[in-house]
């Protein structure tokens, strides 16, 4: 969405972006900009209360209740207020949200019934059947319903892989569009490479408390390490939701090379992504998600170190990789190993930088996309005499 709201002006198009407050230090300098509410995963302090009172047995159900959908639950009426707001001020002539957390949807479709305008829905995971998300039975329910309730209302729905777009399509019983993912080469222009001091291995993202499992290649680099096949390696990982990576390291053997530095400034990771020796990604091993692609893989790309992806062997990731000489894709043990000792040798050779990708595709071509689809949903129709002359998008 950053990308959006970047490269629409180009496309004839004026974001204005409604999103959340972030914690201090993570703000960004950009212009049009409405942060409404508390940051994502912060309740009022009558939910925190209600579940701090509430023994730990019942916390789990009380949490479930309190944040429906979802962790963003707080952020709606805040987002509905801030929106119908804003289009009072800046004369929208469309809405784009995009999710998830899948309040962003709620929060849009209840602005677009208010204020009568097209809607384009983004979906950059599913929201129902998301294989990351454990949901009891009612919940799934009263959630699928939901999402029925509320997107159904969108102008467009736009995904990012044909494979998704089947399932919202069979969920919705309508086309949905396909927008793949990309990475923008001007964002990187102020961050240097640095040659990585040591056998750097960066892994930038969430491992979903877990469902994406590190502990394959803990376990190799351990093993490599004890061998002595391996030297001065270190492992850094950013992101949330670690789950119990530190745990995992130190039942390995390894937690003084494995360092979490949780949520930290964009700059921050875009920094370690460039000076790394490789760059890790750790995908959920269950074969319903061999479909995703992820964002990170496009994101690495632009960084430039080469790439040891991890993930069931159907994964749409290993013909990527193989075909844009990314680096390594891995399955099993022995090519997790592999692929290590490969990236440590080319290490050593001072090779950690790879080509450039053939297959990337640049933000500037999602924003065309995107202004395609809202010069589509605001065509005017017959007696549409308040269309405005300069359009604009909202999310």
């Amino acid at each position: 969405m950053a990308y959006l709201a970047k490269y629409l002006p180009r496309c004839g198009w004026d974001p204005v972006v409604l999103t959340r407050r972030v914690p201090t230090g993570m703000t960004d300098s950009s212009t049009n900009v409405i942060r409404v509410g508390r940051p994502f995963g912060m309740p009022s302090s009558r939910a925190q209360a209600t579940i701090s009172a509430v023994p730990s047995a019942f916390k789990d159900r009380a949490r479930e209740i309190v944040f429906f959908p979802d962790r963003a639950a707080s952020w709606i009426p805040p987002a509905v207020i801030g929106g119908i707001r804003a289009s009072r001020r800046f004369a929208f002539d469309a809405i784009v949200s995009s999710a998830m957390p899948a309040s962003v949807h709620v929060a849009a479709s209840i602005i677009a019934s208010a204020t009568r305008l097209p809607w384009v829905a983004d979906y950059r995971d599913l929201w129902n059947g998301n294989p990351y998300v454990n949901e009891p039975a009612w919940r799934k329910s009263l959630l699928f319903g939901l999402e029925k309730l509320s997107v159904g209302a969108a102008s467009q729905l736009v995904t990012i892989t044909q494979n998704l777009a089947d399932t919202l399509s069979a969920i919705h019983n309508r086309p949905v569009g396909v927008v793949p993912n990309a990475f923008d080469t001007e964002e990187w222009h102020d961050i240097p490479f640095v040659a990585p001091d040591a056998f750097r291995i960066v892994h930038a993202g969430s491992l979903y408390d877990g469902q994406r499992n590190p502990e394959p290649v803990l376990a190799q680099v351990a093993a490599l390490r004890a061998s002595g096949e391996i030297a001065g390696v270190q492992m850094d990982f950013y992101g949330p939701n670690p789950g119990p990576l530190l745990e995992l390291a130190r039942r390995h053997g390894i937690d003084d090379i494995v360092r979490y530095h949780g949520v930290v400034a964009r700059k921050i990771a875009m920094q370690a992504e460039r000076s790394a020796a490789c760059l890790l990604i750790v995908q959920n091993a269950d074969p319903h998600t061999a479909s995703e692609y992820g964002s990170k893989i496009f994101e690495y790309q632009a960084a430039g170190p080469m790439i040891l992806a991890l993930g069931p062997s159907e994964s749409v990731l290993a013909p990527y990789i193989r075909s844009n000489a990314l680096g390594w894709f891995a399955s099993r043990e022995d090519e997790i190993r592999s692929g290590l000792l490969q990236a440590y040798q080319a290490y050593r050779e001072q090779r950690t930088l790879r080509a450039g990708a053939r297959d990337a595709r640049t933000a500037g071509s999602i924003a065309e996309s995107f202004a395609g689809i809202l010069d589509a949903v605001t065509v005017p129709q017959v007696g549409d005499w308040a269309r405005r002359k300069e359009p604009a998008s909202l999310r």
